[in-house]
């Protein structure tokens, strides 16, 4: 006969005001995604579109921040109530099993451990279902939740056939204040107490029985009367069949009413096996109908659940796989970062290095002029005062040319090497530097194809292009015996092109450079820009500059 439902339903509507207390304040990433799929997955349940909510709260679960908090297990209790309502109770049995393997806390065991047990029960595994509901029972903390197991726990004890362990069971819970108050659980624990006293053929059974059909009856709730309705009509076939069948019919009609398959399945089996053959042949139709719609029906949601949790895995590897790759990329973009910072930092390196031995060069190079052009000249000064009668005027005026030749010598020396200015006066100053080689054995032209705007380039590269255009002119007067240099500048819209070439004797360049032209080369790389040399032999010398601007 059919037995009151194993209660836990009423937990959904509990559960919800759990989980946004459970809500951390300060949400992260991962948290709001689990918010966000648990608010529509709760969206979808109140809508009825169990299997949107269902896809929903799996993905709430995938991206649960805690697998061993009360978020991680509300969401899987969550899933394993869809389970169990759509029939998958295999399903169910896996996800609470899941949630109780990770959760470490205490808050929601009552509850899973109670679904699980209604599974085992609905899996017709009467022993593990008493198992989990005493554990639920001692878990629990919520004087009501515990009247309920232990309604459940006897309900167990009732369907084992140990009536009078459920009689003694049952019994007391008919004087709880809180059950008394809350009219649709004490007509459940009534009724069951009832048909357990019926079983033992106790005086008061059917006194409760009735009392709890009228009861639900009051209450229209449909879900009890099935099974008050069942249970009378159990107690009235051997001394009343006519009424047997008509609580029969009523149970039926309950149980469509609530849309139960199990309830009408019961009642329709009793009616079959109570009824005259031709009636009993309808109902025994209808029942083979419902019985493999049923069945269909529940199959079909154990795939569909199927379906849903494994397209639902594998969005989440195919977003992990996505997530992977942006960080290979971000990894590859950042060693590639990090490798031009340190190319940058080795350039620079290089290049004041560069600088410093120029410095060093120049400087030794000064050095090296004073002693061999001036030192010597000095003393010669310095010996023939003392050595000579200066009173004699051909003597004085040949102190005062090799005085004047000191001082020159002293004054381009200076020159070569003081401060350049690179403000407005700058393009004159190099006007006046590359007039100032010209004489009458070497003839310096100066052609400019474009007007230059020398206040865009940098002042490092001004000072650049001056000391490098002094030095190939130096080494053009000393070294090529030319008669003639042409500087020909040409302004471009990135770049200044700077020509530089004369008629001397030439430069065999696969020999060292010499000192001069060596400075320039480190010069043009310091500023990035290139200076390029064009020379053979007796065939004339081209040196080709490119500033950037």
């Amino acid at each position: 006969m059919k037995r009151s439902a194993i209660h836990f339903l009423f937990l959904i509507t509990l559960l919800p005001g759990v989980f946004h207390a459970c809500q951390p304040e300060n949400v992260l990433s991962k948290e709001a995604l689990y918010k966000a799929s648990s608010q529509k997955a709760i969206d979808f349940e109140n809508a009825a579109q169990l299997d949107s909510a269902y896809y929903h709260y799996t993905q709430a679960k995938i991206n649960s921040p805690d697998r061993t908090g009360d978020l991680f297990a509300y969401t899987l209790l969550k899933i394993a109530m869809l389970q169990h309502n759509k029939g998958d109770f295999s399903g169910s049995e896996e996800t609470i099993t899941e949630a109780l393997a990770n959760y470490k806390g205490s808050t929601y065991l009552p509850y899973l451990y109670n679904l699980l047990a209604s599974s085992y029960y609905r899996l017709n595994n009467p022993t593990e279902a008493l198992s989990y509901y005493q554990k639920a029972y001692e878990t629990s903390t919520v004087e009501m939740e515990r009247l309920i197991y232990q309604n459940n726990i006897g309900l167990i004890h009732l369907e084992t056939k140990h009536y009078a362990q459920s009689i003694a069971l049952l019994a007391p819970l008919l004087k709880e204040e809180l059950l008394i108050a809350n009219k649709p659980e004490y007509a459940r624990v009534q009724d069951n107490l009832g048909y357990a006293q019926y079983k033992l053929n106790l005086p008061d059974a059917f006194e409760n029985l009735s009392n709890a059909w009228r009861l639900r009856d009051s209450l229209q709730d449909n879900f009890g009367l099935t099974a008050s309705c069942m249970h009378l009509s159990e107690y009235y076939q051997l001394i009343q069949p006519e009424t047997a069948k008509r609580y029969a019919d009523l149970a039926y009609q309950a149980s469509v009413a609530t849309q139960s398959p199990d309830d009408q399945l019961e009642a329709l089996k009793w009616l079959t096996t109570h009824s005259q053959p031709q009636q009993a042949k309808l109902y025994y139709d209808r029942y083979i109908q419902l019985n493999d719609s049923l069945t269909k029906v529940r199959q079909l949601a154990k795939n569909q659940f199927a379906k849903i949790k494994y397209d639902s895995k594998k969005a989440t590897q195919e977003v992990i796989k996505y997530k992977n790759q942006n960080l290979l990329l971000l990894v590859i973009i950042a060693f590639i970062l990090l490798v031009g910072v340190l190319l940058y930092f080795l350039y620079q390196s290089i290049t004041k290095r560069k600088l410093q031995r120029s410095a060093y060069e120049t400087e030794t190079r000064i050095s090296k002029r004073i002693h061999d052009e001036l030192a010597n000249d000095v003393f010669h000064a310095m010996t023939f005062t003392q050595t000579t009668d200066l009173q004699n005027s051909h003597h004085k005026e040949s102190l005062l040319d090799a005085l004047e030749t000191i001082y020159k010598r002293t004054r381009d020396i200076s020159k070569e090497n003081s401060n350049i200015r690179t403000d407005e006066h700058f393009e004159a100053d190099l006007l006046q530097l590359l007039n100032s080689f010209s004489d009458p054995q070497l003839n310096v032209l100066v052609k400019t194809k474009n007007d230059i705007v020398w206040s865009k380039l940098l002042p490092e590269k001004k000072i650049a292009v001056f000391r490098v255009l002094q030095e190939l002119l130096i080494n053009t007067k000393k070294h090529s015996q030319a008669s003639i240099v042409v500087i020909d500048f040409q302004n471009q819209s990135k770049s200044l092109f700077i020509h530089c070439f004369d008629n001397g004797l030439g430069y065999d360049l696969t020999i060292p450079k010499k000192s001069g032209l060596q400075h320039a080369e480190n010069r043009i790389l310091a500023i990035q820009g290139t200076l390029t040399f064009d020379s053979q032999p007796e065939k004339g010398f081209r040196a080709k500059l490119i500033i950037p601007k």
